[in-house]
């Protein structure tokens, strides 16, 4: 399933147009029956490949109920300051839980996340895990995307956390501030120092990066004469969603 928010397709967390399918959040659940209006199964849509003869219902509303159950328990272990937080109004777990419908969270509160302390270190590179909802989409991008493998997840259950390198800071790690992981985070879980994920910026500009000549395309997100942001289209051909030094393009690129 591609990520779009329409009311007639499946929504996700955990999916990325340039990640391999991997099935951590269960958004996208889906139910899957072998005959018509007959017993049905709910199962991930991004990577169950489709039966022959299989009916599927992506909106039912036993999904219905199941999906907005998921984001229900996700924000009982999130922060819910998104007025004031840099993704507001461009962070997919606020719009997930408004297009599954969540107005309010029916579970008490209970033990949390909400205590992680917000990691300033590096240059470029910033993160605040109690904003984390666990989806590995900024470990598969430094795998994946970039190939460095800063990134992992430790722990079992609660204490599931993401690392860097061996349990350091980003300043400390082998972070080399390519901003994959800031790109595929669908929170402020991970982002930079220039806040680039904030969408109060004038206009975006496409145009092809100088650092070497591949030609990979970026699009440059500029507020008041200031780069706010440089991102990897996904649609881009050469580079499909990939940068190898965003984070420190931005710095390069400010106006003195």
């Amino acid at each position: 399933m591609k990520r779009n928010f329409g009311q007639d397709v499946v929504p996700t967390l955990c999916d990325a147009p340039n990640l391999d399918p991997f099935g951590s959040c269960r958004v996208c659940s889906v139910d899957v029956a072998l005959k018509e209006n007959g017993p049905a199964k709910a199962m991930a849509s991004c990577h169950t490949p489709v039966m022959p003869n299989s009916f599927i219902y992506p909106d039912s509303d036993r999904i219905q109920k199941l999906r907005k159950n998921i984001i229900e328990l996700v924000l009982t272990d999130h922060p819910l300051d998104c007025l004031t937080c840099e993704v507001n109004n461009n962070c997919e777990l606020q719009t997930v839980a408004g297009r599954v419908g969540v107005r309010d969270v029916r579970y008490p509160e209970g033990k949390n996340h909400l205590d992680r302390k917000k990691d300033k270190s590096h240059a470029y590179m910033t993160s605040d895990f109690s904003k984390c909802i666990n989806c590995f989409r900024c470990v598969r991008a430094c795998d994946e995307v970039q190939g460095e493998m800063v990134l992992n997840m430790a722990g079992r259950g609660f204490d599931s956390h993401i690392i860097k390198s061996f349990e350091t800071t980003f300043k400390e790690s082998d972070c080399v501030s390519c901003g994959a992981c800031a790109q595929a985070c669908p929170t402020s879980a991970i982002s930079d120092i220039f806040e680039s994920k904030s969408v109060a910026v004038d206009e975006k500009i496409r145009t092809v990066c100088t650092y070497c000549g591949v030609g990979c395309n970026l699009e440059v997100a500029v507020k008041g004469g200031k780069v706010k942001s440089i991102q990897a289209p996904y649609d881009a051909e050469v580079n499909t969603g990939h940068t190898c030094l965003s984070a420190v393009c931005i710095f390069i690129l400010q106006p003195s």
